[in-house]
């Protein structure tokens, strides 16, 4: 039942608040539209929903042994990083100061990190017949997100343990004061500005451009053209915040001139809706 609760954490991105601000934007910009039947219900959807569950499972077993050996290697690492530069700790900034900067760092650092990983997830066979799980949903709605395979949902995991780490032993060898549990593991200020600032209409069917704004954060209608099966729209926008990776890699596209009409990657896989049909993954 633990999913159900999702809407009571703010670190994940089903958030009451965050839902509330992305119904607050539909209405404003679609109206009655976005309670259509057929958006919520349908066999996409479902297994959306059967996904979550199947996952849970997943984060229980990997949850704690995760966050102890996130422990154990940011101790061992500041220890081996000691033995062969010194003991380090040569600046001092005030606490709040300290903790703004770690959250924008870690914050970029993941957002970078999961550019490359979903990279590697379209462009390697063997990975994508994983995320072509994610990709294969029909209609969109905020549980989408959740719409993922175990080795992928794996692989992230061990992306986000690995950025953690690596950046908590830079912190905590070059500052005096240090970061604490909560900057590590506590919800990031800036994902949690971008999560109420309609985060939750990319895997949806409301169509919302930043305009000029698209060459610097990735817009709920850039996500959708991700998701989109026309052809054009293939291997565009990976980015999941900023979209600067995309405009470096030279994978941006802008909302401004496109439209999605049908999401998937191919029509003749589109009744791959069973939990049992993805999970070995998809293969065509």
């Amino acid at each position: 039942m633990q999913p159900l609760f999702f809407i009571l954490d703010p670190n994940k991105r089903v958030y009451w608040l965050y839902l509330l601000s992305a119904l607050i934007l539909s209405i404003w910009l679609y109206g009655a539209l976005i309670f259509k039947k057929q958006h919520w219900i349908n066999s996409s959807s479902f297994v959306d929903l059967v996904w979550i569950f199947v996952n849970q499972g997943g984060t229980k077993l990997l949850l704690v042994p995760m966050l102890a050996m996130q422990i154990s290697c940011i101790l061992w690492l500041n220890q081996i990083i000691k033995q062969l530069f010194g003991e380090g700790h040569w600046f001092y900034v005030n606490d709040s100061y300290l903790s703004l900067g770690f959250a924008f760092a870690l914050f970029v650092s993941h957002d970078f990190s999961k550019y490359l990983l979903h990279l590697a997830l379209h462009k390697m066979p063997f990975l994508w017949r994983f995320h072509a799980v994610h990709h294969s949903a029909t209609s969109m709605t905020p549980l989408t997100l959740y719409r993922i395979h175990p080795v992928e949902f794996t692989i992230n995991a061990l992306r986000g343990l690995i950025v953690n780490v690596l950046l908590s032993v830079f912190f905590i060898y070059l500052f005096k004061n240090k970061i604490t549990v909560f900057d590590l593991l506590g919800v990031n200020l800036f994902v949690f500005l971008f999560d109420v600032a309609g985060s939750n209409l990319r895997h949806s069917h409301i169509w919302l451009g930043f305009g000029k704004w698209e060459r610097f954060f990735i817009s709920p209608a850039q996500h959708q053209i991700h998701h989109s099966a026309k052809i054009k729209h293939f291997n565009q926008n990976f980015g999941s915040t900023l979209a600067i990776w995309d405009a470096l890699f030279n994978s941006l596209l802008l909302s401004k001139n496109e439209q999605v009409k049908v999401f998937g990657f191919d029509q003749k896989l589109k009744n791959r809706q069973t939990l049992k049909q993805q999970w070995s993954g998809i293969v065509y």
